[in-house]
């Protein structure tokens, strides 16, 4: 059927380039722990439920942008094991690289932080990490861009690693993960507003946490 090409925000909702791109995957923790990675609240087997040895003030703590300030190592320390490249995609991740090959996938919304999409091979264009990941990082202080390579190779020397890396940017340096307190980012809400309303889309993939996509 013909498909309404007003714009939402004054972005056209459908490029004239992806005329059969109808396809909008939600995707929520489900998807990554089949990977092996930890969901954020499942009991016993949670990412919050298992953060003892970092000496936590409270399991949220490690995602607070004050306690990254006074002790950043807690935060690092969980970012060298959750790294891309520890985890590989899950089949879901391929089926989703497979609907962007057939030219249906329109976008693939996720909550995760892990960047296995990224991993899997579907175009940074094509997905919307509504709570960040790991594929850019920045300084916290200065807002300078930094190559995600460079802080991984100082998170992985230590804490001499990471303090030069902090005076060479002017300011502590963290993946591009959203903190408490951060807003999302404003890519999000665009193409929220943009794919999630217009008119024959078929949206699935909901994860198979108890948790509905979007909730951390």
């Amino acid at each position: 059927r013909p498909r309404d090409p007003s714009p939402v925000g004054g972005v056209p909702l459908h490029p004239p380039d992806d005329p059969l791109r109808d396809v909008v995957v939600m995707g929520g923790a489900g998807m990554s722990t089949a990977a092996g990675i930890p969901d954020f609240r499942s009991p016993g087997t949670g990412l919050y439920d298992n953060l003892q040895k970092y000496d936590l003030p409270h399991p949220q703590a490690i995602f607070e942008l004050d306690y990254f300030r006074q002790r950043p190592e807690a935060f690092y320390a969980l970012a060298r094991e959750l790294w891309p490249g520890t985890y590989a995609p899950t089949a879901t991740h391929l089926f989703i690289r497979l609907l962007h090959e057939k030219g249906r996938l329109l976008r693939c919304f996720t909550q995760n932080i892990d960047s296995l999409e990224s991993a899997a091979g579907i175009p940074p264009e094509r997905c919307v990490a509504a709570h960040g990941n790991f594929d850019t990082a920045t300084c916290i202080d200065t807002g300078a861009k930094v190559p995600p390579a460079e802080l991984k190779a100082a998170i992985d020397a230590g804490a001499e690693g990471w303090q030069a890396l902090r005076d060479k940017y002017g300011g502590l340096v963290k993946p591009d993960i959203i903190f408490f307190g951060e807003g999302l980012p404003k890519r999000f809400f665009d193409l929220a507003n943009q794919d999630l309303r217009a008119p024959g889309r078929t949206s699935g993939l909901r994860s198979g946490s108890r948790h509905p996509p979007g909730a951390r």
